[in-house]
């Protein structure tokens, strides 16, 4: 399953040694360990920019590790599990737009935890890599929505701008949990067809049409 996405960021406030940059965020201010971060001097910063890595793509037995029998620690009778996250959000950039603060830019990174990715030799086919990829892509679709949502907050400060967004990623996090819960427990780890076939389509057409993801 796949329910895990970056937990608290924070917008450090800026350093007051650094004449003309009062919206100078510095590369350890919690989004990541890539850079650059910083403001954008151009007024308002442009057109908010999201870009994903690493999804949507379509998973392959590959990416998993393959097993004798599933592991002593595995939940009731699953022969497979993907774990993926969605990473801290890098390459944050942080504008003024009319006298508020918002994020202009940011880079969001779906990846496969492969210790945590596994299925069972006996039991790899079509349909049960089609349930997984399933698990992947809610991740990737909560991944996404958290950045447009996140791109969409307007603050007066930089500690507003942090409290907005740390809520953002709270509130993605437990609906990522919520949702393959959901996805499990409906599609019965992809064994019910009917509602495999409902998530699929669902996923399938907010992938296309970037509408915001919910359950079917």
């Amino acid at each position: 399953m796949s329910d895990r996405l970056p937990g608290v960021i924070g917008i450090a406030p800026p350093p007051t040694d650094l004449p003309g940059r009062e919206d100078f965020v510095p590369p350890d201010a919690g989004f990541g360990e890539a850079g650059p971060i910083g403001a954008d001097t151009s007024g308002g910063g442009g057109p908010a920019s999201l870009v994903v890595n690493g999804w949507p793509r379509s998973l392959t037995w590959d990416d998993f590790r393959e097993l004798g029998s599933r592991p002593a620690d595995a939940e009731g009778d699953e022969n497979a599990q993907i774990h993926s996250d969605v990473n801290q959000p890098e390459r944050v950039r942080v504008a003024r737009e009319g006298g508020r603060r918002r994020v202009s830019s940011l880079t969001v990174t779906i990846s496969i935890i492969r210790a945590d990715t596994w299925v069972v030799r006996s039991a790899k086919t079509a349909e049960l890599l089609s349930h997984e990829q399933g698990h992947y892509d809610i991740t990737g679709l909560t991944g996404r929505d958290m950045g447009n949502e996140i791109l969409a907050v307007r603050a007066g400060t930089l500690e507003d701008l942090q409290q907005q967004v740390t809520d953002i990623i709270e509130r993605s996090r437990q609906r990522a949990q919520d949702l393959n819960a959901r996805y499990d427990t409906e599609t019965r780890g992809g064994q019910n067809r009917d509602a495999q076939r409902r998530w699929d389509e669902r996923i399938r057409s907010c992938i296309a049409n970037g509408t915001p993801f919910s359950a079917p």
